[in-house]
């Protein structure tokens, strides 16, 4: 029996073969495969075993549970066809939604290498590797899946999350903007918008998104956490608690919620999450590890809360011994580093390159040790008519790693001598390029990042009109309150008495080190002294920083 030959088809024979194709995949959609099936073999006895009827095939076996049979026979497929990107891209989508992502990629990979055109390879790919964690090489692909096919919602909702992750809150914010404009009903995109608006301090826009969430799916339990957190950060107390007490304690995000709750207001004997926390508390060896800790942490919390203060450190240690285990941290490693930018921005290095940086940028740096009240400082300071607020900004470390000349110094792998005036100023001009990207538009901005006390000398040079506060607070109630909060990966030192203790002794040394060598640049403010008289302390800060008095900073 002989086949019919592609190639020498007619016109209406082509059309006839489309129509076909085309009444199999809406049987596919609509789940009749047999039907499809049916289709297909009647096309392979017409013209035998082609590639694309191999592919269809295969994929309805897969969809009806013969994923075997399915598998062999799209892979037979691609043999024929080795570089068709559809047949590459459903391929890896199978193998991803069986959870086997590592197996998926190489094929979503190829497929963006025969066809670097193709939006939904592009996306699947950046998709993959979302899950994987690889974030920034998934931004690259889905960025492309984006310009490409720009109503590709996937592509868009996993970049906001590489964006998250990366904490790219900004780009991710305008990303889920405009998945929105692409799927104004998206339950996920307002839910994700409205965690990202969070983490940009827009609360009352991240309320509006956690609402309209909670309007298209009531039962989502992920917008009441982030309408919660909106409320709670926007002083809304009352309206918090409502909104995180039906979720505490439930999946998927019933311990962040149970957590926030608990942190939010004072927890007595007879509260509601009181008895939630006793029933997690009762299995909690049965949950992940970082869960466990986070339901210590808050177990610490609401018993001190109650003045059962003995009950409250025996769960503090029991959390920050899980944060130890799970997050490690390297004291030497960090005092050496430390050591290293005392040594780059040496006296005579900041007297050689002063006045080369960027000036058309003053960025007012409010830092200190996490908990030393650098959010209170940071907020006055937004309330100044001059001032935009950046919150916690990553633009510092991430113009530093730009460089990778500096990066060498600071590895020991070039001497110092290799550096030059242009080094400081292309980090200024780094700096001042990720700020305006944010949105932040001002000349004077405030980024409160608590670690960049370390980059005092960079800043300076970097950006000679640049001010830096470091806030102190007393050692033991700075240090406790770093030891009671849940800082997880993002601050391993916090879980050790001995690490917290080492980590303080070279931020000591650090801000005693910049605000003598740059006292035009860097100024050391109490804790204490501002609660004890905000009026009187501001007034000479603002005097210092170059910006007039103004009563508003304090309506805090």
């Amino acid at each position: 029996m002989t086949t019919k030959s592609l190639t020498r088809q007619t016109d209406e024979e082509k059309a006839a073969l489309d129509a076909t194709m085309q009444r199999i995949s809406r049987h596919q959609t609509a789940g009749r495969f047999n039907d499809a099936i049916e289709l297909l073999d009647g096309l392979a006895v017409e013209y035998g075993d082609l590639p694309k009827i191999l592919h269809y095939k295969g994929m309805c076996l897969v969809q009806m549970g013969e994923k075997e049979a399915g598998h062999t026979m799209m892979r037979e497929a691609l043999e024929k066809d080795p570089e068709d990107p559809i047949q590459l891209c459903d391929i890896g989508t199978f193998l991803a939604q069986d959870g086997k992502i590592e197996d998926a990629i190489p094929f979503f990979r190829t497929a963006t290498e025969v066809a670097p055109n193709y939006g939904i390879a592009q996306s699947n790919l950046g998709g993959a590797l979302v899950i994987e964690k690889k974030y920034g090489e998934a931004i690259k692909h889905l960025e492309k899946a984006c310009e490409l096919e720009p109503g590709l919602m996937d592509a868009h909702t996993n970049l906001s999350t590489a964006y998250m992750q990366t904490n790219n809150f900004g780009k991710a914010v305008d990303i889920l903007f405009k998945a929105l404009s692409i799927d104004p009903q998206s339950i996920g995109g307002h839910i994700q918008l409205s965690a990202a608006l969070y983490r940009k301090e827009r609360y009352e826009s991240a309320e509006h998104h956690a609402r309209r969430a909670i309007e298209l799916a009531p039962q989502a339990a992920e917008a009441y956490l982030h309408l919660g957190n909106a409320l709670a950060s926007a002083g809304k107390i009352e309206e918090a608690a409502a909104a995180l007490l039906p979720i505490a304690g439930r999946p998927p995000v019933g311990i962040p919620a149970l957590s926030r709750l608990i942190h939010l207001r004072k927890t007595k004997a007879d509260s509601p999450e009181m008895e939630i926390l006793t029933a997690l508390l009762g299995r909690v060896d049965e949950i992940p590890k970082e869960a466990q800790a986070s339901v210590k942490y808050a177990a610490g919390k609401a018993f001190d809360d109650q003045k059962d203060f003995e009950t409250a450190i025996a769960h503090f240690n029991d959390a920050n011994g899980i944060n130890k285990e799970i997050h490690g941290f390297k004291l030497d490693e960090h005092d050496a580093r430390a050591e290293r930018l005392r040594t780059v921005c040496a006296p005579a290095v900041l007297k050689d390159c002063a006045g080369d940086g960027v000036t058309s940028i003053a960025p007012i740096f409010v830092s200190g040790m996490p908990r030393s009240g650098t959010t209170m400082m940071d907020q006055m300071f937004s309330r100044h008519p001059d001032v935009q607020a950046g919150g916690e900004l990553r633009a510092m470390p991430a113009a530093m790693h730009s460089s990778k000349l500096l990066r060498d110094v600071l590895e020991e792998k070039k001497d110092i001598s290799e550096l030059d005036h242009d080094v400081f100023k292309q980090i200024g001009e780094t700096y001042e390029q990720v700020v305006r990207a944010e949105g932040l538009r001002s000349t004077r901005i405030s980024d409160k990042m608590p670690s960049n006390f370390l980059y005092a000398g960079v800043i300076a040079t970097a950006m000679p009109k640049a001010k830096m506060i470091i806030m102190r607070r007393h050692p033991l109630d700075n240090l406790l309150s770093n030891y009671f909060q849940h800082f997880g990966q993002n601050q391993p030192f916090s879980a050790d008495f001995a690490n917290l203790a080492g980590v303080y002794k070279t931020f000591d040394l650090m801000a005693k080190h910049w605000t003598e060598q740059l006292p035009d640049h860097v100024r050391q403010v109490s804790y204490e002294d501002v609660t004890a008289d905000a009026e009187g302390v501001m007034k000479d800060v603002l005097a210092w920083a170059d910006l007039d008095w103004d009563p508003e900073i304090l309506n805090l």
